[in-house]
């Protein structure tokens, strides 16, 4: 329309699981009532729009982009109406859009990333690590930060007997690879609150001496650890399902679950609510 004509745009938005509509109303001149005025459908004519989505590492829509072509196919079917009413044209769009993710299923559960440390593996499509070395040890971080009040559960599958010592937990401020994971967690000296034994580090510093009378490094095959950040900020960690109190405060929000097949621990699986 021309810079000296004044328009106006009514937007509506509304979604389903399945559809969403979008209608918009154009005017030329001064704003008038649609609702008094009916359509010349047969002026009307088809255009149609991609919408373009993704997920990020966290399972979250982060961004949809718009792009107008001329595809019958497209998942949003845009119909232009042009009309008079009260002795101005206006112009009305209407579109439906399928949804180009119906029927598929994300899942969001927990796995392990795949950029582990330089001693670790994974197997069973993520939700399994192993140790390649016995000797060293394999700290492995989250596919995605944990949401507030979600627990971050594992279970050791199988340890040796040469060390004494077994299991590392806890979670970190740092992404996959930014930093590349170190062959022990702990040496890191910022963004860490780990569990090893009955102590919490953090930044490589023992910070709470004695926390919990349920010593990782003790655990069998088939036993449980867990971390959780609450909503309110505190670290709490879980032995066999069993919350052994606050460890930490003002825990930062985005923060990823760190588990590290320390001394002894040769192998362990992410469990779920659910059981997998």
């Amino acid at each position: 329309m021309a810079a000296n004509r004044r328009s106006t745009a009514l937007f509506l938005l509304a979604v389903t699981a399945f559809t969403t509509c979008v209608l918009f109303t154009v005017t030329e001149g001064s704003e008038v009532d649609a609702g008094y005025c009916e359509l010349k459908t047969n002026t009307s004519r088809r255009w149609s729009f991609t919408l373009t989505r993704f997920h990020n590492e966290s399972g979250q829509w982060v961004e949809f982009t718009s792009t107008r072509e001329m595809d019958d196919e497209s998942a949003v079917q845009l119909t232009e109406h042009i009309f008079e009413c009260g002795g101005r044209k206006m112009i009305r769009l209407q579109a439906a859009l399928k949804d180009p993710f119906s029927g598929e299923r994300f899942d969001h559960q927990l796995k392990f990333h795949h950029m582990t440390g330089p001693n670790t593996a994974l197997i069973n499509k993520g939700y399994t690590v192993v140790k390649l070395k016995v000797d060293g040890h394999g700290p492995v971080l989250t596919s995605r930060p944990l949401r507030s009040g979600e627990l971050f559960e594992v279970r050791m599958d199988k340890r040796g007997t040469s060390k004494g010592y077994a299991n590392g937990i806890g979670v970190t401020t740092y992404k996959p690879g930014d930093p590349p994971i170190p062959e022990h967690m702990n040496n890191l000296k910022s963004g860490t609150w780990l569990l090893y034994g009955t102590n919490i580090w953090s930044n490589n510093v023992e910070v709470f001496s004695k926390y919990t009378a349920s010593n990782v490094y003790n655990l069998k095959p088939g036993d449980r650890m867990g971390v959780m950040r609450s909503e309110t900020g505190a670290l709490h960690f879980f032995v066999n399902g069993v919350d052994q109190g606050p460890a930490a405060s003002n825990i930062p929000e985005e923060i990823y679950g760190v588990y590290e097949l320390y001394g002894d621990a040769t192998q362990a699986t992410i469990l779920h609510p659910t059981g997998h």
